[in-house]
């Protein structure tokens, strides 16, 4: 740990022009969102209000560099977990209520050629890779690392990052790389794009508080592809992990993980409806548990299948309101299951 960060911050000292960014932004958003979960076979009913509040400063340094830093309520030990808890509508216990880093990183833009170009993420970094779905990695959580995007046209674009994944607010568990490669054709107004992608997450002993898995080598292979038309998109991701889990005895060959979403519309202007139909079906180790989308169940992360459901409508320029509706069971082992509702409102500045 000491080593990694000590090149990340030789890399942030080498950038020239570091001083005081200009013209700075402030940005933010507040989600006030009721949730209800319920039919679980071992679990009991939980009915609360919650509230995501999160507040940032953004600017440009010079022609090449900016910054960007936010803060987020949530759980700073959990940070996949961004919500508060306001009220409780049934007996339950009371979670943390924090303040913390969530982000806080540099960019990077060079121009390399007529249609080449490059970008270089460094600190604590939003998940870049393209993905339909949060199957794999949950956008809540923000690694440190390096992350770099290269743009060789417009077909055409390479991505690798070296990543530090949380284990809690001050502490790091594991280094994991990826590599991605990006592909986008048009063919009469029918938008491909095929995105294979690999990972190689090299696992860390003793995590205090990220410890789904962190522990174990993880190495897969996976791929995230969508077709666009008319703003239809039908999307997939898709992995399969290429480690032995042979001391697993009934979860062994549970490697695979699916998503698949059919989905419409965006949230750009007044009166937009945006919603997704989803599929998912993931196997135990088809995904790092402490660090794969928590937004579906309370019950697990991976061995679960099922559909998601979630529709927004855009009610000015600033704010939507929506609702989300998640069936999942296991797939195998503990039998369990649940319903998540959710209804919710987002105002952004």
């Amino acid at each position: 740990m000491g080593k990694f960060m000590l090149r990340v911050f030789i890399a942030l000292s080498a950038v020239p022009s570091v001083a005081i960014a200009s013209d700075l932004d402030v940005f933010g958003n507040m989600i006030l969102r009721y949730e209800h979960e319920s039919q679980h076979n071992n679990l009991p009913d939980r009915e609360r209000l919650r509230l995501i509040g999160r507040l940032g400063l953004k600017g440009d340094i010079n022609q090449h560099w900016s910054a960007q830093g936010r803060l987020s309520t949530g759980l700073k030990n959990k940070q996949n977990v961004p919500a508060i808890t306001i009220a409780k509508f049934n007996t339950q216990p009371q979670p943390d209520n924090d303040v913390y880093v969530e982000r806080l990183f540099m960019t990077g833009k060079f121009n390399l050629g007529k249609s080449s170009q490059a970008q270089l993420y460094i600190g604590k970094i939003p998940w870049q890779s393209k993905q339909v779905t949060d199957i794999f990695w949950d956008r809540n959580l923000h690694p440190i690392g390096v992350h770099l995007n290269y743009q060789f046209n417009e077909q055409h674009q390479l991505q690798f990052a070296s990543l530090k994944p949380l284990d809690g607010n001050s502490d790091v568990i594991g280094l994991m790389h990826i590599m991605q490669w990006n592909m986008n054709y048009d063919f009469r107004g029918i938008k491909l794009r095929i995105s294979p992608w690999l990972v190689d997450y090299h696992g860390q002993q003793g995590a205090r508080y990220a410890k789904k898995d962190t522990e174990l080598d993880n190495r897969s292979l996976r791929l995230s592809t969508s077709v666009n038309y008319k703003g239809y998109k039908l999307g997939v991701d898709v992995g399969h992990s290429l480690e032995s889990f042979s001391q697993f005895d009934q979860f062994n060959d549970q490697k695979t993980s699916l998503a698949v979403q059919f989905s419409q519309g965006t949230l750009k202007k007044m009166g937009n409806y945006a919603w997704h139909i989803r599929y998912l079906r993931v196997e135990r180790f088809g995904v790092i548990n402490e660090f794969a989308q928590n937004g579906t169940a309370r019950f697990a992360t991976s061995n679960l299948q099922g559909f998601d459901i979630r529709l927004r409508r855009k009610m000015n320029h600033n704010w939507w309101l929506g609702a989300r509706v998640s069936d999942i069971r296991t797939i195998k082992g503990k039998d369990e299951q649940g319903v998540r509702v959710r209804i919710e409102g987002q105002y952004q500045f």
